[in-house]
């Protein structure tokens, strides 16, 4: 939703963005395709609700485009098939079901007023109101949209303790009258229906708090309906039992809070009988600069552990605090988010928030829609992995994300390179079939480069080697390839936490710090940034290491090269371990680590200069290279 005030509480987290505008090193995005699958991807897609106000025009909210072929246009550029029309090819429709606000209130924004169908308990369900997102609705439907979601932004008015759709009187206090959840319940649950029977739309699953974590107050610019997690606990439950009762096969989905981070927080807080009528973990991923990929990652674990798929159910970008105000800051973002939400939070689905935030813009004379970066940003990735794909690993290439489809024999890469001239180097040797040269699409900060359609060969090896240009998008599409059935798939390469088997900690860059010559320490395992590195392939067995908690990618090493036993004890000492510059060029041998399987799920890291191992001393101490000794607890690791 529009309005985040949590946002503009986070002034210190927009800080830590603030490295995105500074000039980074350029380091190749170095991986090997493995075509091991995770979560087959299902569709890409956006919530209705406000858009179809200003799209049609519905109550205090004149349309904003008249002409009834602009907005037919306006239409095909969101939902419809990428290989015949230019569309973004989305597949999924989110429906805000209104609560609708007390009548004699004017209080919200002219667009994010909804209607609700209901004006009180026993009064009969008005089914002509909501015109114009029911007909958005069915326009995506025409053009090939077939999932579909509900979700509540608030109960009713009349529901309320406020008396109010906006919120409660004081913020984040509870605002649905505890002896109207089985109403509200029931509202939900006769909506669904509704349109199963009456519009030939069978909503998959309806969501009944949408961003209860944020702060609603009454007489504010939209709905909204901040929830306990009592009043969560009590109602979830109510809500899958009557969709059942009524012969419905939709499932409740939740949490759907703010941001990964508050949804990880309010998936832990559900009790076993709310969690368990969970048919689906939902999250929204607003963020400030960067995503924690250790957060997505162990949501995506909670997920899988109780066998629950996972949507990415709503972002956007931009607000005012973020980026330095270009386009293409926002379409890069928003390029990062897509890539981490199906990488790292292991989303079967990607919803956008709403196109005219900075997607599509509408011409304020009515004419035509103006295409902006961000939606060459999305046609990067949505137009060619699609419903169907699977997501698999690009190894060591942390920019970039790797999806293949069997049917259709496609590989697509897509790669996201922020401020400084870089370079690709991208294996395809998993694969057989590689052409000589393969189809490019590229977006980048120059105002005429979108989605522009080129060409590359491919080395001799099977890589793709391409340099990349400030400020970019580069999508490459390899059409005919099947994995090879000799490749074994790789669960090294990618992202890791490194856990020792001795102490049960965690390794961990030295005051979260992103400044070369500090050092790695042993400290108590977290889902934070710094205790996540990249494991890249280097060829002949061994790997970089790679933090990823800054913009500058740094490289793990041996202090000074040494080749004698580290002390654990002085950060940055010789033999000890550190962070620092990644090397141009081939990397050094105290830059290098060979792992060696142990069985078990556990290994011993070996530094190829000296030969050897890496060794957690315990917390105070920081981690050195010591004589390797398979037997040395302290010296097993597992790779998380």
């Amino acid at each position: 939703m529009k309005i985040r005030p949590r946002l503009y509480r986070l002034a210190a987290v927009y800080i830590l963005g603030l490295y995105l505008f500074l000039p980074s090193i350029a380091l190749a995005d170095t991986g090997r395709i493995n075509p091991h699958p995770a979560q087959t991807f299902r569709g890409w897609g956006m919530s209705l609700a406000w858009e179809a106000n200003d799209l049609y025009g519905g109550g205090r909210q004149p349309a904003r485009i008249k002409d009834p072929k602009i907005q037919s246009q306006y239409m095909d550029l969101l939902f419809g098939d990428p290989a015949t029309d230019l569309t973004l090819g989305f597949n999924v429709a989110r429906y805000n079901i209104g609560g609708g606000d007390d009548p004699s209130h004017k209080h919200m924004r002219a667009d994010a007023q909804m209607d609700g169908f209901q004006d009180a308990a026993n009064a009969a369900f008005n089914w002509t109101r909501d015109a114009s997102q029911r007909r958005m609705l069915q326009e995506a439907k025409k053009r090939g949209a077939n999932i579909f979601e509900a979700f509540s932004n608030s109960p009713p008015y009349w529901m309320t303790v406020s008396g109010c759709a906006s919120g409660a009187t004081v913020a984040h206090q509870d605002n649905l009258r505890p002896e109207m959840y089985q109403n509200f319940v029931n509202y939900l649950a006769t909506v669904v229906k509704h349109f199963r029977d009456a519009e030939g739309v069978a909503f998959e699953s309806v969501e009944a708090f949408n961003e209860p974590d944020i702060g609603w107050t009454a007489r504010g610019r939209q709905e909204g309906n901040s929830a306990s997690f009592a009043s969560r606990n009590a109602l979830i439950p109510m809500l899958e039992a009557r969709l059942k009762h009524d012969g419905l096969e939709t499932i409740v989905s939740g949490v759907d809070m703010n941001n990964v981070s508050d949804a990880l927080d309010g998936v832990a807080k559900l009790n076993p009988a709310a969690f368990a009528a969970l048919g689906r973990m939902n999250t929204h991923d607003y963020h400030s600069g960067t995503a924690d990929p250790a957060k997505m990652r162990e949501s995506k674990s909670i997920a899988q552990k109780a066998h629950k798929p996972v949507w990415m159910s709503e972002v956007g970008c931009c607000f005012k605090t973020q980026g330095d105000g270009t386009d293409m800051w926002g379409a890069l973002f928003l390029a990062d988010t897509m890539r981490m939400d199906l990488r790292d939070l292991g989303a079967e689905n990607w919803v956008l928030w709403q196109p005219d935030w900075s997607v599509i813009a509408f011409d304020p004379n009515g004419g035509a829609a103006q295409l902006k970066k961000q939606f060459y940003a999305i046609a990067q990735y949505s137009r060619f992995i699609r419903p169907g794909f699977q997501i698999i690993s690009a190894g060591g290439a942390y920019n970039t994300l790797a999806a293949y489809s069997h049917s259709s024999k496609r590989l697509v890469l897509v790669t996201t390179n922020w401020d400084a001239v870089s370079k690709n180097d991208l294996d395809l040797g998993a694969f057989g079939g590689i052409p000589a040269s393969i189809t490019v699409y590229r977006t980048t900060a120059d105002e005429n480069v979108n989605f522009k359609e080129g060409s590359t060969k491919l080395s001799s090896k099977k890589h793709i080697i391409d340099e990349l240009p400030v400020r970019s998008i580069t999508t490459y599409v390899i059409d005919g390839v099947t994995p090879l059935s000799s490749t074994a798939s790789s669960e090294i390469e990618g992202l890791h936490q490194i856990v020792s088997q001795g102490t049960k900690l965690c390794m961990n860059i030295t005051r979260d710090s992103t400044k070369s010559g500090d050092g790695i320490i042993p400290y108590p395992c977290s889902a934070l940034g710094n205790m996540e590195f990249n494991f890249v392939d280097e060829s002949g067995g061994f790997y970089a290491i790679q933090t990823v908690n800054g913009a500058q990618r740094l490289c793990l090493n041996i202090t000074d090269a040494s080749k004698s036993p580290g002390d654990g004890k002085k950060v940055g000492g010789p033999g000890n371990l550190m962070q620092s510059n990644c090397s141009t060029g081939s990397a050094p041998g105290n830059e290098l680590f060979e792992i060696v399987d142990l069985g078990g799920n556990k290994a011993q890291i070996r530094v190829k200069s000296s030969g050897l191992c890496l060794e957690d001393p315990g917390r105070g101490g920081t981690i050195r290279q010591n004589h390797c000794n398979k037997s040395n607890a302290n010296q097993q690791f597992r790779l998380e």
